[in-house]
């Protein structure tokens, strides 16, 4: 049995997310569509579902085959799969890898324009906020998130799952335009990133003060705070092994 390590890049946009799900879209659905034409049997595994709608510059999966996999295959699999999904790199690994439970940090990044920036060929793969922004703010709530913490307020929960994730890295940058924002944890939970983004553009609307936040972070009162970034501005960046 040959092991090997891909990652991949995805445009997201008309996508139901990484999972396959039943009559509906989804990168994996269209990885393994295509996968079928060129191998008889693998196992397939990788580093975490993506919602829909959300983009990735290095998703992880790992393919178990009895069949070579060489650049050959990986080039005519990449033909299959057209212009929203691409396969930018492979390598042989170890049968002991496994792509989700492997994995020791997660890397997020998230897009985002001011009201000020009116660039409509940028609105597909960044989220354009309501109102101006200020990276000094962003940066003021941001650290709050650094640490370990039960994020019960800050995702959607799913059952027997263990809420408490620790974040390593949580800051804004600006480049141009564009306000990046860069997440790193060893997991998140769902919808996590999206809703960490919300909660600091509600805090720079005035919506919620830093207080508040912390003190969800430090006791969840029970409740989902209800703010949560458009999924098109969220990219999987980075896994780290």
């Amino acid at each position: 049995m040959n092991s090997y390590k891909l990652s991949i890049a995805y445009d997201g946009t008309n996508y139901y997310g990484f999972q396959k799900q039943k009559n509906k879209p989804t990168i994996q659905g269209k990885l393994e569509e295509a996968l079928n034409i060129l191998l008889d049997s693998y196992e397939l595994n990788y580093s975490g579902r993506t919602d829909a709608g959300v983009h990735a510059k290095s998703q992880i999966v790992n393919i178990k085959t009895a069949f070579v996999l060489d650049s050959k295959k990986i080039n005519s699999l990449n033909k299959i799969l057209g212009d929203s999904i691409s396969v930018n790199s492979f390598k042989v690994v170890s049968d002991n890898f496994h792509a989700r439970y492997g994995a020791t940090e997660r890397t997020y990044k998230y897009l985002v324009r001011d009201s000020k920036s009116n660039y409509p060929h940028l609105n597909k793969n960044t989220y354009q906020h309501h109102s101006l922004l200020n990276l000094d703010d962003l940066n003021k709530v941001a650290k709050l998130f650094v640490g370990e913490y039960d994020f019960s307020s800050f995702a959607k929960i799913e059952k027997f799952n263990n809420p408490r994730r620790s974040i390593l890295s949580s800051k804004w940058t600006k480049k141009n335009e564009i306000y990046e924002y860069t997440i790193i944890a060893n997991s998140f939970l769902r919808n996590m990133v999206r809703n960490i983004v919300g909660v600091q553009l509600a805090y720079t609307d005035q919506k919620l003060s830093l207080k508040q936040i912390l003190n969800e972070l430090k006791k969840p009162s029970g409740g989902r705070l209800n703010f949560i970034a458009p999924s098109h501005g969220l990219i999987l960046w980075k896994v780290k092994y």
